[in-house]
């Protein structure tokens, strides 16, 4: 039960992130700069986390494959890519788009057992749930539209 709570926490602290940068490129007027911010703070945090051991004591990874190392550069494209989305859909729509996105990307992956993950047959359930999440990201989309017609 534990895992899952830190789950939601995470959830709940990207679309707050997300708000906060959407906002900071609001002031900055360049959604880039706003996301290069956040990294830097980002950076800060963690590097913080790191050189104090929490979660445990670690060694830098200078064995790993180059691939291993673009998570960053995920997570770049994802700021930028959030901050574009949010501005045209809201926090909510966008927000749903991402979890989406997760949730198909995460599918395949297991399915497939890509980049060194065990093979997970898809199920039933997994295809209902992002049926689910399909038709949640429409309706709030149109939500959305639908609000930003009237005056």
């Amino acid at each position: 039960m534990i895992p899952l709570v830190g789950a939601v926490a995470a959830g709940l602290g990207l679309s707050l992130g997300l708000v906060l940068n959407v906002r900071l490129a609001a002031h900055s007027g360049q959604p880039v700069l706003a996301s290069l911010i956040n990294f830097l703070v980002g950076m800060t945090v963690t590097l913080s986390l790191a050189l104090l051991g929490v979660l445990g004591q670690a060694s830098f990874p200078a064995g790993a494959e180059a691939w291993m190392w673009l998570g960053g550069a995920v997570g770049a494209g994802y700021v930028v890519l959030t901050l574009f989305t949010a501005r045209l859909l809201g926090v909510a729509a966008s927000t749903t788009g991402v979890t989406l996105g997760q949730i198909l990307g995460a599918r395949i992956i297991d399915a497939f057992g890509l980049l060194g993950q065990p093979v997970r047959p898809v199920s039933l359930t997994a295809i209902l749930g992002a049926a689910l999440l399909v038709a949640a990201v429409l309706i709030l989309a149109r939500e959305r539209e639908s609000r930003v017609e009237q005056p």
